[in-house]
């Protein structure tokens, strides 16, 4: 075991040394499926704990980047370890326990859905080609992104707003994406509520979908 672990660790510092490695969120992730997944045979429990881990290192690391003090990767590490030992960035993993393992629907908007950690074989995806997909709804708050450190001082023109829209985007899509185990299926209306057509940034995954139809129950 150890000298596999001892293999592992040579050829990740290999690729980082090619600059093959973005982050090292990847490295603890392969780190993850490497020596603790064991084929998605680990209980739930631990299941939590580990996808609390590394939701915790994105964010810490996304937030590292944006602030881009100058700091060295090592000691960027080396912080991120002592917050994790105090307790500082690292929460009780939630849910502990899957809350209904009956056969149940969960319907939840984007924020509610991210915020419980959840994770389903399939996922519905209502009302795919809206514009609220980009703009985020009510979970942007008016103005924040001027109070960004790299936007002080500057205006705020539209392109920056729709850079912002599709960086929002394409973050919502990872995360949901990363915890659906089997199927997407989109839910798509030509028309709004208001009569308008619709024609939100996702309508290519519409025009790019295979239909499909849900299995109907019979009556014997």
């Amino acid at each position: 075991a150890y000298n596999a672990i001892l293999t592992w660790i040579e050829q990740i510092q290999e690729q980082i040394g090619q600059r093959s490695i973005p982050s090292p969120v990847f490295v603890l992730d392969r780190a993850v499926s490497e020596f603790l997944w064991d084929g998605n045979r680990l209980p739930y429990d631990r299941l939590v704990i580990l996808r609390e881990l590394l939701e915790t290192a994105q964010h810490y690391w996304e937030v590292a980047s944006r602030l881009d003090g100058g700091e060295s990767p090592g000691n960027t590490s080396a912080r991120f370890i002592q917050l994790l030992r105090r307790g500082t960035v690292a929460a009780n993993p939630y849910p502990v326990r899957p809350s209904n393992t009956q056969a149940a629907v969960t319907l939840a908007n984007i924020f509610q859905y991210r915020s419980s950690r959840a994770s389903h074989p399939w996922h519905f995806w209502m009302d795919i080609s809206s514009p609220l997909w980009a703009s985020g709804g009510s979970a942007v708050l008016f103005g924040a992104p001027l109070f960004l450190e790299n936007r002080l001082g500057r205006l705020w023109t539209a392109d920056d707003t729709q850079e912002a829209n599709e960086e929002r985007i394409r973050r919502i899509l990872l995360d949901l994406l990363g915890r659906v185990n089997e199927r997407v299926i989109l839910g798509h209306s030509d028309l709004a509520a208001n009569g308008q057509e619709q024609l939100g940034p996702l309508l290519s995954l519409v025009n790019a979908s295979v239909p499909f139809e849900l299995p109907t129950i019979g009556r014997s």
